[in-house]
């Protein structure tokens, strides 16, 4: 009959009812009560357990709880919880409880009992038993601490009488043909002697325990992934900013060499030679813009991004901005516009510069990805929820609503890149960090693929 299943109760084996004695119903009373009683405290306990397997994280401290409810909850000597350790092909003791009777036999005997993990080599037949055929071992006492070295034949006997231990039983922990670990249980009574119930109620606590158990490991194992992310990602960003940092220096002599180049500072060049250094010159100044994105975003997950408040005007800024623009627009065709709702003014608290690049970032986003048409900036100031509003619209390629979901994370670029292969992934990114950095946001609303799209920055109006 399996352990691990409630037993069906036996027929009463009582005394015919006609021959009862007082004597007899007060034993048929009394052996009814306690197994109630046992009844109600395993299904106390096994309430118990479900609510520490979901509030328990790491295995240790799930062992510990376990081992104190199961050995507390059924009057048991001693309750031991191991995990299986695959890559020594070993078991590890991760948690543990003893009645204060088997602590002071321990303590009077000298007997170290304090095992952390038992190696299959040395116990073949029980690892067999327990780990690959899966089946519950009864062990006489501490029959495979013997086997395993930890106590002689006659520390087991001295310990086992002084202790009222009457027998040990191992139970494996797994579910379907993962092993997890074991349970062992030593009593004060003969394994034999208990009643099905209580064999039943045994193999209950062993599944809740291997639920359990099996929870904590992956979250154990998500947590130690978690943490591995979380390296690569901070050497990654050291990376970006080491790399950064030492191509800025290059960039700036091959930009400012360029510059004199095209004012001719070190002689005339003809014009096929000046559109041959203007290309170099366009370039650098390129890549210089991206690797201030990099070094931005490796400084705001450093969470080394400074920013230098103060009030400024955010319509000469932007108003400024559209200007410069306004020529890389006209070589594409586009009519680029600026204009306000005349409800300023519209001064915030902010540090300009960055406040500009996020700006920049998205007015240039707009002429990058639209083919034909316009672009157009609108300045607006809302009084019931002072906050100043910049609204870019433009009538380009448009947005679906499964790219509106990444289009703000890094290295992130709709399927506008496919045609478009200047952006970095990194402006929309720093322009939401910055904006939200100054208590704003950035927002992007489009009828869909084709038919435009509005990226509205809102800031916090002064």
């Amino acid at each position: 009959m399996s352990l691990f299943s409630w037993h069906k109760k036996q027929p009463d084996a009582s005394p015919a009812k006609d021959s009862l004695t007082p004597s007899d119903v007060n034993e048929i009373l009394y052996k009814r009560n306690a197994e109630l009683a046992i009844k109600n405290k395993a299904l106390s306990l096994l309430g118990n357990l479900y609510e520490t397997s979901i509030l328990t994280l790491t295995p240790a401290d799930l062992a510990r709880k376990i081992s104190d409810s199961v050995r507390e909850a059924l009057n048991y000597e001693s309750v031991s919880m191991f995990q299986y350790d695959k890559e020594n092909d070993a078991l590890d003791q991760i948690g543990y409880s003893r009645s204060d009777r088997y602590d002071e036999q321990l303590r009077l005997s000298g007997v170290k009992i304090d095992y952390t993990s038992i190696d299959k080599a040395s116990t073949r037949e029980f690892f067999d038993g327990v780990m690959n055929k899966r089946q519950p071992v009864l062990n006489e006492k501490f029959g495979f601490i013997h086997k395993n070295g930890v106590l002689s034949e006659e520390e087991i006997k001295m310990l086992a009488d002084r202790a009222h231990i009457k027998s040990s039983i191992v139970y494996p922990l797994a579910l379907g043909e993962h092993v997890l670990g074991m349970l062992l249980i030593s009593m004060n009574r003969e394994y034999e002697s208990l009643p099905d119930y209580e064999k039943g109620i045994i193999g209950s606590i062993v599944n809740v325990v291997s639920l359990a158990l099996d929870k904590s490991l992956t979250y154990e194992a998500l947590q130690d992934a978690n943490e591995k992310l979380k390296s690569v990602d901070k050497l990654k960003t050291e990376f970006l900013s080491l790399a950064a940092h030492q191509l800025r220096s290059p960039l700036t002599a091959i930009r400012g060499y360029t510059s004199m180049l095209l004012d001719g500072s070190f002689g005339t060049v003809d014009t096929k030679q000046k559109e041959a250094i203007n290309r170099v010159f366009e370039s650098s100044s390129h890549l210089t813009k991206i690797v201030e994105d990099l070094l931005n975003v490796s400084k705001i997950e450093a969470g080394g991004m400074k920013y230098e408040m103060a009030p400024f005007d955010l319509e000469k800024a932007v108003h400024d901005l559209t200007t410069d623009l306004s020529i890389t627009a006209e070589k594409k065709g586009l009519k680029l516009s600026f204009a306000t709702d005349s409800k300023g003014p519209y001064t915030v608290n902010g540090d300009m510069e960055k406040i500009r690049q996020v700006v920049l970032n998205v007015i240039d986003n707009a002429i990058k990805y639209t083919m034909q048409g316009s672009i157009s900036v609108l300045l607006a100031r809302n009084e019931a929820t002072k906050m100043i509003r910049i609204a870019v619209t433009d009538t380009g390629m448009g947005i679906s609503a499964e790219e509106k979901e990444k289009l703000f994370q890094k290295f992130s670029r709709g399927e506008g890149g496919k045609t478009n292969t200047s952006g970095s992934g990194l402006g929309l990114y720093l322009a939401k960090q910055i904006a939200e950095a100054h208590g704003g946001e950035v927002v992007i609303d489009s009828p869909g693929a084709g038919k435009g799209s509005t990226f509205t920055i809102e800031l916090k109006a002064m």
